[in-house]
This record gives structure tokens, C-alpha cells and sequence, in this order.
């Protein structure tokens, strides 16, 4: 089995350790759904598993790590909050990719309006992060550019 590098953002750093202060449960479904990254990689978005969605608005490739629906990681995650991690694909100085976890929210409230200003934010920091270390490089979608 392949393991994928996965980074994560200072400021997803930051709303991981705050979740990590509330419900147990909750934390650890987060931390089973980033072990699966690290895992899976890409094979997260088969069709036959759900932990995570390609977000096609994006100009990057970016993706979202789903704790509802339940799914293969998160078994017992039948209701709110509805969590979501977005990260994005980056390409390392040996051409692998890695990925770079960027934002956590709960889109409870908002539905699928959350995902405009997160989509924005979550761009915003991987080009800040890859700024930072200019061995990544963020990968753009295909007629996205």
C-alpha cells in the first residue's frame, strides 16, 4: 500500500486542535477520515467508498473529506455536525503528489452555501502554502487554468 504525504496548514492545524477540546467522538472521526487520506490518496473518491468528493468548482484540484453520510471511516456519523476538511493536490519535487490539508468547517447551517467562502479560503491557502515551500507545486484543474 501506497501511503500518501499529507501536510497540513497552520490555520487547519489550529481548528484541529479546538476540535480536539470538544467531543471526543467527533475529533476522532476527523482524525479516521485524515488517516484514510494518508492511506488511500486519490482512491478516496472511488465510487465505491465516500469519505471524500472532488469539488469541481474549484480552479485547483481540490477535494472535500466528508464525516456525513456516514462512511467506511466514519461508520457512526448519522448526524450533525456535517464536517467537512477540503484539501488540495500538489505535485513534490519528485513529481509524487502530495496532499495539503487546508480548511475544516461544519456546513450544518449553511448547506452547500458553505462552500463558496471555504473554496475561496481553501485556494487562498494553498497558495500561501505553497509559496512557503516551493518544492510543492498546487496542481490546476484541466481547462481551469
Amino acid at each position: 500500500m501506497h501511503i500518501m504525504q499529507v501536510h497540513y496548514h497552520p490555520l487547519f492545524e489550529h481548528w484541529l486542535t479546538e476540535l480536539a477540546t470538544g467531543d471526543d467522538e467527533i475529533f476522532g472521526e476527523v482524525m479516521a477520515l485524515l488517516v484514510a487520506l494518508e492511506q488511500h490518496g486519490r482512491a478516496l473518491d472511488d465510487e465505491t467508498r465516500d469519505e471524500s468528493h472532488p469539488i469541481v468548482t474549484a480552479r485547483y484540484d481540490l477535494h472535500a473529506l466528508r464525516r456525513t453520510p456516514p462512511t467506511q471511516s466514519t461508520p457512526y456519523a448519522t448526524g450533525p455536525p456535517v464536517l467537512r476538511v477540503i484539501y488540495g493536490y500538489c505535485t513534490g519535487p519528485d513529481g509524487t503528489e502530495v496532499a495539503v490539508v487546508l480548511t475544516g468547517g461544519d456546513k450544518t447551517a449553511l448547506g452547500n452555501n458553505w462552500y463558496p467562502a471555504n473554496i475561496a479560503e481553501s485556494q487562498a491557502r494553498l497558495e500561501h502554502y505553497t509559496r512557503q515551500h516551493t518544492d510543492l507545486n498546487p496542481i490546476v484543474k484541466r481547462g481551469n487554468r
